[in-house]
């Protein structure tokens, strides 16, 4: 009866040993994929910034371009009409000086 305790221990003692293994084996092939998983993610987003990055930097240029050309206008109709833009400017420095008055 000792002899098959005995047995039955080293056999549980094998089998816990082989589960041990298995499992170092599992952690290890996790954290290799854990690190794979990262290393693509991180991948992708990467690609991700850089699309928005020129996505940002084509709006900022084309809001650059819009407002150059609104200054080009704006600079091409004070030359037609350099009276009518002065009355315009004059105009509008006499509202915003009342308006402030009127919140003083």
């Amino acid at each position: 009866m000792a002899e098959k305790n005995e047995e039955s221990i080293d056999a549980l003692r094998d089998e816990l040993n082989t589960l041990r293994n298995q499992m170092e084996t599992l952690v290890k092939s996790l954290g290799e994929k854990g690190e794979e998983a990262s290393s693509d993610m991180v991948a992708k987003l990467e690609k991700e910034l850089e699309h928005y990055r020129k996505l940002a930097a084509d709006k900022m240029h084309k809001a650059y371009e819009a407002g150059s050309a609104g200054i080009e206008q704006v600079g091409e109709q004070v030359r037609r009409n350099p009276v009518a833009s002065l009355l315009a400017a004059f105009g509008a420095g006499c509202v915003i000086s009342w308006l402030f008055r009127q919140y003083r």
